[in-house]
């Protein structure tokens, strides 16, 4: 009788460890479960400090805007009341064509941006009028934008560079080099294409 008795008491000593050890791991749990969701909460919370930037690049486009007003004012004096080769002319276009590449860039970032990481409640109005694009953005789709942005403005600027050297050693190594960075940004975007398409047939 002495020996059940002890028996049981040793079960029951067991049984109560057992149960402590386990409110004990449940509680654990729980703090480190309250804990990530706060940490989760404050950095979704933190989202609308991207707009800071956001505005930022908004100001660039002003003053894009600016020197891209100032530049065709130039032009078209000079157009009207000056003289201005050929080559110099297309030189001056380019240089206006590149400026509104890289505003048109930053507004895709930008807009993209906010519509990605931020909000989408201020796009999703019916009455709004807005690029068909912008329905469809994702990451993805924006890394491919702004690498065929870029390769748009670094071959502009290539077409620049050419123009507006001579056949001199000097020049044509400028060149060259303008063109090697070109490809690369080319063969960047593919790589980019490649490496999402490998991974969309994997998934």
């Amino acid at each position: 009788i002495h020996l059940d008795e002890g028996a049981r008491a040793a079960q029951e000593a067991a049984a109560g460890s057992l149960f402590d050890v386990t409110v004990c791991s449940v509680s654990r749990k729980s703090r480190m479960e309250k804990l990530l969701s706060g940490v989760g909460s404050l950095l979704y919370g933190m989202r609308f400090t991207m707009l800071f930037f956001y505005v930022g690049l908004v100001t660039i486009i002003f003053g894009i805007l600016g020197k891209f007003l100032l530049e065709t004012y130039k032009l078209m004096s000079t157009l009207l009341f000056g003289e201005l080769e050929k080559i110099a002319l297309i030189i001056k276009v380019l240089e206006l064509v590149d400026m509104t590449m890289v505003a048109q860039l930053v507004w895709v970032v930008a807009l993209a941006g906010v519509s990605l990481f931020v909000t989408t409640g201020h796009f999703d109005k019916k009455d709004m009028k807005k690029p068909d694009w912008l329905d469809h953005v994702n990451t993805y789709n924006l890394k491919l934008k702004l690498a065929f942005a870029i390769i748009s403005i670094s071959g502009v600027h290539a077409l620049k560079t050419y123009l507006s050297g001579d056949l001199s050693l000097e020049n044509i190594q400028i060149v060259t080099m303008v063109a090697v960075i070109h490809f690369t940004f080319v063969l960047s975007a593919i790589g980019i294409s490649f490496a999402e398409r490998l991974t969309r047939e994997k998934t």
